[in-house]
């Protein structure tokens, strides 16, 4: 199944400014001269982004937005594009964003410096899905935008702007993915894989999935996966590996009992899919194990009737 690219837009007169792309082997150690070193988390949504952020931010050194599409923008606005939503998301986080900093934005300064100073500004001022926050020695500073961040070309303008950005991938099993997007769909903030069969949830799963596949190769050690299984069932154990992966030091003691207290919650029964052998293959890759075809339709008229009971 295809996907759309990014599509051209308007354009500002004028050449992007653009700086040297880093090595795909950069350690992930912090920036030498002190500045604040740029984080993205890719994936899928409904995938626990949203939890993630909530629990890196726990960190005294560590701010991640609740998607602020500040890449997306600094890609637009360097290039001197207008601003449009991007293709595969809906332009709210984007308008946002710019109703607030737009005016932060500025082409006598370099990519990385824009986008610090945009997300500095939002972390102290807060929004509605994040508190307002002070931290004077950021080590780390980034946005979640699962989906933007696995498009190529988003890709490349980090790579070549955001010098020696670290990635983090939250993965969750595809079909509670596929179940999760279809409930968020029923509610009015619903903005993503709408009038889609689950099983073509499963393939959008899989088509940005494999564009995190291409990130892994030309990053190396820049990217950690992260199970959203593996964050609730070992808290402890995940955000302490977490934490090493940043070079920053360990949640405190009372910071874990808030992480274990957010992440509580009772789990829910998954739906079984019909799924492609690649997308088996791809959640393979992170111990999921999805039935084969002719198992996933005799599955799949179980759980119904299962929920039809409960």
């Amino acid at each position: 199944m295809r996907f759309p690219v990014l599509k051209e837009s308007g354009t500002r007169a004028g050449p992007a400014r653009l700086l040297t792309a880093p090595p795909a082997s950069a350690s992930i150690s912090v920036v030498p001269d002190g500045r604040s070193r740029p984080l993205f988390i890719v994936g899928n949504k409904r995938s626990g982004t949203s939890l993630l952020v909530r629990l890196l931010d726990l960190h005294p050194r560590i701010f991640v937005s609740h998607e602020s599409d500040i890449a997306w923008i600094l890609y637009q606005f360097h290039a001197r594009r207008s601003f449009e939503p991007h293709p595969w998301d809906s332009g709210r986080g984007m308008e946002l964003t710019l109703s607030s900093c737009e005016h932060l934005l500025s082409l006598e300064k370099a990519p990385l410096e824009n986008f610090c100073a945009i997300q500095n500004a939002l972390m102290e001022a807060g929004n509605p899905w994040l508190p307002a926050m002070k931290k004077d020695d950021l080590a780390w500073i980034g946005d979640k935008k699962p989906f933007q961040h696995t498009d190529p070309q988003l890709v490349d303008f980090i790579l070549q702007n955001l010098p020696r950005a670290g990635f983090i991938h939250m993965v969750r099993h595809p079909f509670a993915v596929a179940a999760s997007s279809a409930r968020f769909n029923r509610t009015r903030d619903g903005d993503f894989w709408k009038q889609t069969s689950l099983p073509e949830k499963i393939e959008r799963w899989l088509f940005h999935e494999e564009r995190v596949l291409e990130i892994k190769r030309r990053v190396g050690g820049q990217l950690i996966d992260v199970r959203y299984e593996d964050l609730c069932e070992k808290p402890a154990e995940e955000m302490a590996r977490l934490m090493r992966f940043l070079e920053v030091d360990a949640l405190s003691p009372q910071l874990m009992s808030e992480v274990e207290r957010q992440i509580s919650g009772p789990r829910r029964r998954m739906p079984v899919i019909r799924s492609s052998d690649r997308s088996r293959a791809v959640a393979a890759l992170y111990g999921y194990s999805l039935p084969a075809p002719e198992n996933a339709g005799r599955l799949a008229a179980l759980w119904a009737k299962l929920m039809r009971r409960a």
